[in-house]
């Protein structure tokens, strides 16, 4: 039985606390021009992209109002297809549905549940215009080898970073490798605000078409506002993607401790990692080459046909013992019936009709690692910011008599 618990998170320091309380003394709680002090430090956070590009970060209400500022400021709209995972929270399709587009799904590595750049190419048709890869559970995807893919084949690439904050890859953080990159910073991520999140461009010209589309006027660079105000461009035409700038407090109080509580993580799952070495009935995954992962979540993959035992009798074993689970992904995107307009019978949705146009049938798509993994898997939260060995070596303990026959 686990007697040990993870320390708060996210940790609400008591600076942080003053600076909210205030933030609404002074009434500020919504700005027209968003967080620019917190965007500034964010560029600073992220640095150059592997072209050696300033970044051009653009805060607002979402993550995937996020995924959806990249994409459109890239110019992918209706039709465009865009080659993403199965395997990740739904938002990330969704922003691609939102705007018109279409997924393509290529497979992920049964064990990591991360994007097999092999299984990306061979999906690259004319109407594809980019990559959407995702650094799922904290750990890096192999970014730096899609990159290349999609430089050969000239198209983008995009990473979704929503889960992997400071996370590394070759030296460089996660947001580096694409043409720009979408995080969360909704209250359970890495880097946790209240709601929110942001978009990381290397490509000005990008940023400035994303933020017509949900930035007021008035965060516009002055010279840049007069003239796409005198070409008519400036309008009212606005998705709403202002953010709370209590949120944008919280999140820029806890960049400065975001590494070292990484860090925490990282050493928490290395020893875990250890605890379980040679029990062959569970399997966690292990960084990449180059890699540098922080466990956002921990994810396992358990073998019901080496221990006799059903994922959901596991989970509940693990449940029974203190070590709390859940089912994160039961289906991989591409079978959720409200992805296929063929025979469907619920309620109205909306890109039913952009799928039928393009002729996307996902009932013919082939992602076996996705579908494998999904009745697997098995998810803890993994909030344990400071080091703790005793908690890892119960939480090894508590699964290992999970599968134990």
């Amino acid at each position: 039985m686990l007697t040990r618990r993870p320390p708060p998170f996210p940790r609400r320091r008591d600076e942080a606390i003053a600076a909210v309380v205030e933030q609404l003394k002074n009434g500020d709680w919504t700005r027209l021009e968003g967080a620019p002090e917190l965007e500034r430090e964010l560029e600073t956070f992220h640095g150059p992209g592997i072209t050696g590009t300033k970044p051009t970060v653009f805060y607002l209400s979402s993550g995937t109002a996020a995924l959806m500022a990249i994409l459109l400021g890239h110019g992918i709209g209706p039709g465009d297809e865009v080659i993403t995972t199965p395997y990740t929270w739904g938002a990330t399709v969704s922003a691609v549905l939102a705007i018109g587009a279409i997924p393509v799904f290529a497979d992920v590595d049964p064990i990591s549940g991360l994007m097999r750049p092999e299984t990306v190419e061979p999906l690259i048709t004319p109407r594809t215009r980019g990559i959407l890869c995702v650094h799922l559970f904290g750990h890096p995807c192999a970014a730096a080898e899609l990159r290349r893919i999609a430089d050969r084949r000239g198209i983008l690439l995009f990473e979704d970073g929503s889960q992997a904050h400071g996370a590394r890859l070759d030296g460089l953080r996660v947001g580096a490798f694409g043409h720009a990159s979408a995080f969360s910073c909704m209250g359970l991520k890495l880097l946790a605000g209240t709601e929110g999140g942001y978009a990381v461009f290397h490509d000005p010209a990008a940023a400035e078409r994303a933020m017509l589309y949900g930035r007021h006027p008035r965060g516009l660079p002055p010279d840049r506002a007069a003239v796409l105000g005198e070409a008519g461009l400036l309008d009212a035409l606005q998705l709403g993607w202002r953010p709370c700038t209590i949120g944008a407090v919280l999140v820029r109080h806890a960049l400065p401790h975001l590494d070292a509580e990484n860090a925490a993580r990282r050493r928490n799952g290395g020893r875990l990692r250890a605890a379980l070495a040679g029990l062959d009935a569970v399997a966690l995954h292990q960084d990449l080459p180059g890699a540098e992962g922080c466990d956002h979540l921990l994810s396992l993959v358990v073998h019901p046909e080496r221990c006799g035992r059903t994922r959901n009798d596991i989970a509940a074993r693990m449940n029974a013992a203190g070590a709390g689970n859940f089912h994160y992904i039961p289906v991989p995107i591409h079978r959720l019936k409200r992805l296929d307009p063929h025979g469907y019978d619920g309620p109205r949705v909306f890109w039913h009709d952009q799928l039928l146009r393009a002729g996307a049938d996902y009932r013919a798509a082939e992602c076996p690692g996705a579908e494998w993994r999904c009745p697997r898997e098995i998810t803890l939260g993994f909030n344990w910011t400071e080091d703790d060995p005793e908690a890892m070596g119960q939480l090894a303990a508590a699964i290992r008599h999970a599968v134990a026959a």
